[in-house]
């Protein structure tokens, strides 16, 4: 099948374009579709339209093509330019999505009409892009400066009628009405419309000023200056303001951040892919949780939001009186017995749960999936509660799950193809970013943590403070630092996961006891107004606690630990090797299945920046000499916990740590 074919009706040429699965922009399809618009210049034509053979007009363009130094001709704006300069008006015919360059190419014809599945975006900026084809310098054209630095600084989708409301489009008509009317449209216009000739709307300079203060006050440099290029583009020629777009396109588009971004563009892909099975999704309409504490609570809310019909269990009478209304509550599990899926919620005991899971099994629907949120607990151990374990898995969400968008789907040995491929359908459902995980200690997203909150640790002990190992961490772009994070989660909580630990801790394993002495001290955090840090009333933020520095000053004395000055370099460095190297042995020992689907739980989890691509990426861009050197830095800090590191510490890379490097390297 061609990619673009062209019909006619009577004077008016119909040119569509049908590049499965989204009509995607590459060279293929840009070759096509320049090719067979310029066979249209010398006919006698009244209009032409161009339309898709698909659900989408253009849903953007293949992210892969945009790592070469030099992009394959023609180029999008070389396209854009055989519309425009066509004798007789073009006008888009745009059902489902018209993102990035598809937008692009509809701003390039003289008219767009619309069906209402239709939706508009320039994505670019979520690439460390901005857009590249006349994107900014047509629309701010079409609705006004304001309104174009919104649309192309926000990255977010419009629909149809707002579009219309927008003048982004002339017309949205039903769908089986849509080509005729674009046809009908390009019959009667009267020559050309091109956006590139028409003047900027006056310009209002305090909406301007709107504009531009309305965005994120950590914005990254492409979006402040795409809204910079919409500005000053409204101020140019339209030649010189195409060609400033184009160049500044080009730089964005070859920076590390931009190249990153779309690694885990493609990262989060591949993870969907990884979790599909040949099994057969159960339809899921209703669900149970067990459990009305904070993660049961916020369960019942995301599922909720996705229309799901909820029951929430808890024998606690007050906990479920604080559940959101709409919410189906009971007091013992017998209310269960005919939902789709279980989610237990529980206190995290074996016993407790195990327990939980022998009473629900025998009252459930023989095809109802039974899932547990554990965090740490042995599923496999677990599973073995059931006489049916097939339909059972683990599906681990990350605080708070109604607002965070990681979720770790883990199959036991027993989970089959179609629980496996239900829960998915589910991670869909909700919208989520699921990676498959095997059966360990944290699964991947909190054993990896773990290392890195551990290392923030060791630099503590050595003599750093806890504000500034958090002041590093948001240096280099996380969005809050472990310590803060502690204080916010509650410092019981990690106190009584170390106590479990505890049990079987090697007397050879570095252990820094300074959480434990906080915790004895009464010290939880936030919710007692004291923790790592201090918690004055009406403080937005902890303040560093001089008791703090003093019961650290202390351990470090009993163990003979000379403080010194830690820098800031020193700090980010090991906590990207602790994580690196954590991130090789959930790969090495298939917990994990790629280095980039451990990127992907921590930027999407665990606040990561995403412009760097994740901790895995991140040291994968360094000098394999420099990150030598900061693994063998981390070893030193407890060989025992990263033996994985013991090949740096004699100056050669240790394998399982240059495996994930040099998949996350690209």
């Amino acid at each position: 099948m061609s990619i673009v074919t062209t019909d006619f009706r009577d004077a008016t040429a119909v040119v569509t374009i049908n590049n499965p699965p989204v009509n995607t922009g590459n060279t293929a399809q840009r070759t096509a579709l320049a090719e067979a618009l310029s066979a249209l210049a010398g006919m006698a034509l009244d209009g032409v339209v161009i339309a898709s053979g698909g659900r989408h007009f253009y849903a953007g363009s293949d992210l892969r093509e945009f790592d070469a130094e030099v992009l394959a001709e023609p180029q999008l704006p070389d396209v854009i330019g055989v519309v425009e300069s066509l004798p007789f008006p073009v006008v888009a015919a745009i059902t489902g999505l018209a993102l990035g360059g598809g937008f692009e190419l509809a701003l390039g014809c003289d008219a767009r009409i619309a069906d209402p599945s239709a939706g508009f975006g320039f994505p670019e900026v979520n690439y460390g892009m901005l857009p590249g084809a006349g994107g900014s310098v047509r629309v701010s054209r079409l609705v006004g400066v304001p309104t174009a630095i919104e649309l192309v600084t926000s990255a977010r989708q419009v629909m149809a009628e707002e579009a219309l409301a927008l003048g982004l489009v002339e017309a949205v008509v039903p769908a089986d009405q849509l080509l005729d009317r674009a046809v009908d449209v390009a019959r009667r216009m009267n020559g050309k419309a091109r956006l590139r000739d028409r003047a900027v709307p006056d310009v209002d300079a305090a909406a301007v000023e709107a504009a531009i203060a309305a965005l994120p006050k950590r914005a990254r440099p492409n979006v402040r200056h795409a809204a910079e290029t919409v500005v000053r583009g409204a101020t140019l020629d339209v030649a010189t303001a195409l060609a400033e777009e184009r160049a500044s396109f080009h730089r964005f588009r070859l920076s590390e951040e931009s190249r990153s971004l779309r690694y885990l563009f493609f990262a989060k892909q591949h993870a969907a892919k990884a979790l599909k099975t040949g099994g057969r999704a159960r339809p899921i309409t209703t669900a149970g949780i067990v459990g009305a504490g904070t993660m049961g609570a916020a369960l019942a809310r995301a599922l909720v939001q996705k229309r799901l019909a909820v029951i929430v269990v808890d024998s606690n009478a007050e906990a479920l009186t604080r559940l959101p209304e709409g919410i189906a509550t009971a007091s013992t599990t017998a209310a269960l017995s005919d939902v789709d899926l279980v989610i237990e919620a529980v206190f995290e005991d074996m016993a407790v749960k195990q327990a939980l899971l022998k009473e629900l099994e025998p009252l459930l629907r023989p095809d109802a999936v039974i899932v547990s949120n554990t965090s740490y607990l042995d599923l496999e151990e677990m599973s073995q509660a059931l006489s049916s374990p097939d339909r059972f898995a683990g599906l681990h969400f990350f605080n708070p799950p109604d607002r965070n968008p990681l979720v770790e789907i883990i199959r036991t040995a027993s989970t089959d193809e179609d629980t496996a491929a239900t829960l998915a359908k589910l991670v869909g459902l909700l919208g989520k970013v699921g990676i498959p995980a095997g059966v360990a200690d944290g699964f991947v997203g909190n054993r990896i943590y773990s290392d890195y909150r551990t290392q923030a640790e060791f630099c503590v002990e050595e003599g750093a403070s806890p504000a500034e190992v958090d002041a590093a961490c948001v240096a280099l772009g996380i969005a809050m630092g472990p310590f803060a994070v502690g204080d916010m989660s509650g410092l019981d909580i990690a106190w009584a996961r170390r106590k479990v630990l505890a049990v079987d801790r090697d007397p050879e394993q570095r252990y820094v006891d300074v959480l434990d002495r906080l915790y004895e001290a009464g010290r939880l955090g936030r919710k007692t107004g004291t923790g790592w840090y201090r918690y004055p009333e009406g403080a937005k933020r902890g303040e560093p606690d001089p008791a703090v520095e003093a019961l650290i000053a202390q351990a470090r004395a009993e163990k003979g630990v000379q403080p010194r000055t830690v820098p800031e370099q020193e700090i980010q460095d090991r906590i990207l090797g602790a994580m690196v190297a954590a991130a090789a042995v959930v790969v090495r020992d298939g917990v994990a299945r790629r280095a980039s689907h451990v990127d992907v739980a921590l930027t999407e989890g665990f606040a990561f920046p995403k412009w760097l691509g994740g901790p895995v990426r991140a040291l994968a861009r360094r000098p394999r000499e420099q990150v030598i050197g900061i693994l063998a830095t981390v070893h030193r800090s407890d060989p025992f916990t990263f033996a994985v590191l013991e090949p740096a510490a004699r100056g050669e890379m240790p394998a399982a740590v240059a495996a994930v490097l040099d998949e996350a390297a690209g």
